[in-house]
């Protein structure tokens, strides 16, 4: 017995010998060279993943590194770039010595778009994030684009889901903002839910966000600019698809014409109304909004020197309303009842079409032109009370844009552009209008003389519209100036904007990393893409919209991750195009269709709107980040804080309480032409105080947990200080339709936006999990929102079922919030899962 059992112990012994020896006997070093022939230069601080084995590993400054496999065969790296992974195959044998392993070999193809590295853009008021550090970001459903709203100088603007109607800028209003797609023009960011954006994640290489002087090749904002870069490179085909509680995604994407070229396919599909519209935790008769989009992009490269791009963007959303009159309407348990039979419906769609041809003659200079087709579509159609209307807008245009860089010296490089369009425009429908558009609480149940009307509009046109622009790039050692300088002209007002701008920086590269002093200012226009400046309804004398920006700051880096940086803004808004009830014409064409036959001319035509509107904002922000290093498992993040003032004035004369002095009506229109008396004020988006802190950590291969907490002061509002008596009542239902009431008088403590509500603060948490194959991964996610419940407000909500009295109003409740059967409060949440193949 015991000498069988020490025999058992001698070839367990052996056999246990045996695999230690077997491991290293068949183990293999490999030193290589990760080199970029295209750039000619090595892979520096590149982090590498051995798929096969999970083991991580990092070229040095030279791309030099040390592989190890545990045994001769084929192998995956994974390439681990800040702007996304690149795989490739590398066959082991038992005997490898030092090679060197090009990641991109010199004959690969290049256009005006594939710009050989990062290129070089202004450090005054810009910050870049990378879609692998916002991709999973807690509070933004996975959407890259709306992790914005945690950027310093940024305001997001409270809707159903955040982010409802684009961001504030800087105390900019969130409309005058510009959203670009590779210098593409998009309608709007964000579906009608607020949580989703257009465009689909796996497109986005980059977001820069613009929040100052912005460069001479941007226009039409006088907020700031979002430029989203696209991916410029596929070299194997992939794809991905998600699924979630209320959309589903998917990507795919592969080179063509043995890598000349490429095609990148997305697409999101939203059924919000599926999922949470249908589980009774609304009131009936809303139907929360669908929507779709899509984008392609194609490219091909002739030769290295000439490059054909492809682009298709589309977005669609509708919402619509149709609230029942029931039998019995309890106002105490149907917070809508008051409103029954009322019917709405809202959409909005977009698609632009591009064609974009790039020639790259040399390193030096570069060209590209570009056809474009935009059709931005906006529409209505409402019923509720004497409020009874619709509108179809759709202001289209086609164009055709030039673009260059030219490095003329060693110490100057050019850019310079121009552009033409031609504009499209039909407004079309009956228009809602109120009658007295200075009354502050109009009612919608007025039959006997109703405070709405509804007006027969029919309106074409066209114009042209060109601009052009240059940008000078002088740089000298360590110091860059950048003058530029941007004209643009619309046709049918016969009115242009000249817009001067310049940045300029000093970096000192022995102060830790590098520090960095800049500053910028000029003047910025925009000029709305509606029909506003039509000569039948609207006023064809409106100006540009102008702001003029002035900023400075300096950018601090203690090391290759962290970064410190802080800027101080001070902006003027002029010339804003705003609603104004008293300019006219002395005489006009009558815009009430009905009546073009027996009064085809009126006198006082009134032209709506104005360029009175003024304003102007100043702060400062800081902002401390770490970033992520790809491969490693290191957590990443940033704290962002903004203090700012937002302030406006209407310019537009106001009758006020007391003012008893009677005018005649040719008194009355030559004062509120020229004597506007209304009072400057907080805008109303105006947060004084705007705090973002972001964490993330991939901690093992498997686990990601991230975390975000935003507190932001609540926005100023003018208080409710009565009700109209209850005149009116829904002739459906006779429930008495209450109708709020506020001051007009400018001394009192409650006239204009006087009040704030309880500050604005919430913790959202994300946990992902992967499951990696050989073939790709797959993400499972659970995405919580407002995890300690906070019960946020943003102004007031008025019940129109009821006087006014010490409960009505009420703090208006802000998303983030599910209220289930039985009173019982859960945070809102998302669960979905990702594959990327």
């Amino acid at each position: 017995m015991n000498s069988a059992s020490n025999k058992l112990n001698k070839y367990t012994i052996l056999i246990f010998a045996l695999m230690l020896m077997g491991s290293p006997l068949l183990a293999v070093s490999i030193k290589i060279k990760l080199y970029n022939q295209k750039k000619e230069i090595g892979e520096k601080n590149l982090s590498i993943m051995v798929f096969e084995t999970k083991k991580f590993f990092q070229t040095d400054g030279e791309g030099n590194v040390t592989l190890e496999f545990p045994a001769p065969g084929e192998y995956t790296l994974r390439l681990l770039r800040d702007t996304g992974m690149q795989e490739m195959k590398l066959s082991v044998g038992a005997n490898d010595e030092a090679r060197t392993v090009y990641t991109e070999k010199k004959v690969a193809p290049k256009g005006g778009i594939v710009v050989e590295g990062e290129r070089e853009k202004t450090v005054s008021s810009r910050t870049k994030v990378r879609y692998e550090e916002i991709k999973r970001m807690p509070g933004t459903f996975g959407e890259a684009l709306r992790s914005l709203e945690t950027l310093p100088g940024v305001v997001p603007n409270i809707g159903f889901g955040g982010g409802a109607n684009g961001i504030i800028i800087r105390g900019a209003d969130p409309q005058s903002n510009t959203y670009l797609y590779d210098d593409l023009p998009i309608l709007y960011p964000y579906h009608l839910d607020g949580l989703t954006s257009v465009i689909h994640n796996d497109l986005i290489k980059s977001i820069d966000l613009y929040r100052g002087a912005f460069p001479a090749n941007f226009n039409n904002a006088t907020g700031g600019v979002i430029e989203i870069e696209t991916i410029d490179t596929v070299q194997k085909p992939k794809g991905a698809f998600q699924v979630s509680l209320w959309n589903t995604t998917a990507y795919s994407a592969t080179p063509f014409a043995n890598g000349k070229g490429y095609i990148a396919i997305a697409g999101k599909l939203g059924y919000l109304d599926k999922t949470i519209g249908a589980s009774g935790l609304l009131p009936e008769g809303i139907r929360l909004p669908r929507y779709n989009d899509s984008q392609i992009k194609l490219v091909y490269n002739f030769t290295p020197e000439h490059q054909v791009s492809l682009y298709n963007l589309t977005a669609q959303d509708n919402f619509a309303i149709d609230l029942p009159n029931k039998a019995v309407n309890d106002p105490t348990k149907d917070p809508i009842s008051t409103f029954s039979g009322a019917k709405a419906n809202f959409g909005q769609s977009f698609r632009t079409t591009a064609l974009r041809y790039s020639w790259v003659p040399s390193d030096k200079f570069q060209n590209r032109i570009t056809v474009i087709n935009f059709d931005p579509i906006t529409q209505y159609n409402v019923g509720f009370g004497s409020i009874q209307g619709k509108q179809y807008v759709r202001p289209t245009y086609v164009g055709v844009r030039q673009d260059a860089n030219w490095q003329a010296f060693d110490f100057l490089k050019i850019d310079f552009g121009s552009e033409y369009r031609r504009l499209s425009f039909r407004d079309y429908g009956d228009q809602v209008k109120l009658k007295d558009p200075t009354n502050a609480s109009p009612n919608p149940y007025n039959t006997a003389d109703p405070d709405f009307v509804s007006q027969p509009l029919s309106v074409k046109g066209l114009s042209g519209y060109y601009n052009g622009y240059t940008t000078l790039h002088f740089k000298f050692g360590n110091f860059l100036i950048e003058p530029g300088v941007r004209y643009d002209h619309l046709e049918v007002t016969n009115n242009g904007a000249l817009a001067p701008r310049a940045t300029a920086s000093y970096t000192f590269p022995e102060i830790g990393k590098g520090l960095t002093v800049f500053g910028s200012g000029g003047d910025v226009a925009r000029f709305p893409q509606t029909t506003v400046f039509n000569k039948e309804t609207g006023n064809p004398d409106l100006r540009f919209e102008k702001a003029r920006k002035i900023s400075a700051g300096f950018e601090q880096k203690f090391d290759s991750v962290w970064q410190l940086t802080f800027e101080a803004f001070k902006n003027e808004f002029r010339d804003t195009i705003v609603s104004d009830p008293y300019i006219s014409s002395p005489i006009g064409m009558n815009p009430d269709r009905s009546q073009l036959l027996s009064q085809p001319l009126v006198a006082n035509r009134a032209l709506n709107y104005s360029n009175r509107q003024n304003g102007w904002s100043h702060g400062y922000e800081v902002m401390i980040r770490k970033n992520s290093k790809p491969g490693i498992r290191d957590w990443f993040g940033w704290i962002s804080y903004t203090w700012s003032q937002s302030f406006v004035n209407d310019n537009i004369n106001k009758t006020y309480d007391g003012d008893n002095f009677q005018y005649s009506n040719l008194e009355k229109k030559v004062i509120a032409e020229y004597f506007p008396n209304s009072k400057e004020q907080l805008a109303s988006w105006d947060r004084t105080h705007v705090v973002n802190v972001i964490y993330g950590w991939r901690f093992t291969e498997e686990y990601q947990i991230g975390g975000r907490w935003s507190y932001l002061t609540s926005v100023p509002y003018q208080p409710i200080i009565g009700d109209d008596g209850g005149k009116y009542s829904n002739p459906l239902n006779g429930l008495t339709y209450w109708n709020p009431s506020y001051s007009n008088d400018r001394n009192s403590s409650n006239y204009g936006n006087v009040r704030r509500g309880a500050d604005y603060h919430r913790l959202d948490v994300r946990i992902d999990k992967f499951e990696n194959y050989s073939w790709g991964y797959i993400n499972w996610y659970l995405e919580i929102v407002n995890l300690y419940l906070r019960k946020n407000t943003n102004g007031e909500n008025f019940d129109n079922s009821r006087p006014f009295s010490a409960t009505n109003p009420t703090a208006s409740q802000t998303f983030g919030t599910l209220e289930l059967p039985g009173n019982t409060i859960i945070p809102f949440f998302n669960l979905g899962m990702e594959v990327h193949f």
